[in-house]
């Protein structure tokens, strides 16, 4: 490919990739995100559920912009938020089940990665004891418990989310 060709390609591509990922995290786009979520602009939404997830680290707030994604029929949300649920500090409770439904939603959509992540969460579940789930659910609320003390305000809101499990 000729260098013209290249570039040409690149600026394509990048003209091709929605505003929200092509730039680094700020709060006015982060504000953004809040207005184009509550104008029901799915893709926004999602966006909005990773940046809170990972930016603000604060994944237990990521679900309610994810959810409405996945209710919308955006799959890539249906993705998202079946990883929220495998999320230890999301307050969801590692839920194994709820996650593979959602999995297998977003791959019947036509979203390809989760059909990749449902049968590494059904390989997951066979190889998981109820004695297993147990231990790894008491461990989970007690480092909630330790981030909660320790004045993590997302961590307190996941474990409070956790108990009403």
């Amino acid at each position: 490919m000729k260098p013209a060709q290249t570039s040409l390609l690149f600026a394509l591509l990048l003209g091709l990739l929605p505003a929200a990922y092509a730039e680094d995290y700020d709060d006015k786009a982060y504000q953004n995100l809040i207005t184009q979520c509550t104008r029901n602009q799915l893709d926004s939404c999602v966006t909005l559920g990773i940046w809170t997830r990972d930016y603000l680290e604060s994944p237990a707030d990521a679900y309610l912009p994810l959810k409405k994604a996945c209710d919308g029929k955006n799959m890539k949300g249906c993705n998202v938020l079946a990883n929220l649920y495998l999320d230890p500090y999301s307050g969801l409770g590692m839920d194994y089940p709820k996650a593979l439904e959602l999995y297998r939603k977003a791959c019947k959509g036509g979203y390809e990665n989760a059909c990749r992540n449902a049968k590494e969460t059904e390989e997951e579940m066979r190889n998981q004891t109820a004695e297993d789930r147990a231990a790894k659910r008491q461990e989970r609320l007690e480092a909630l418990q330790r981030s909660c003390m320790g004045e993590n305000d997302a961590a307190c809101r996941a474990l409070q989310r956790e108990l009403q499990r």
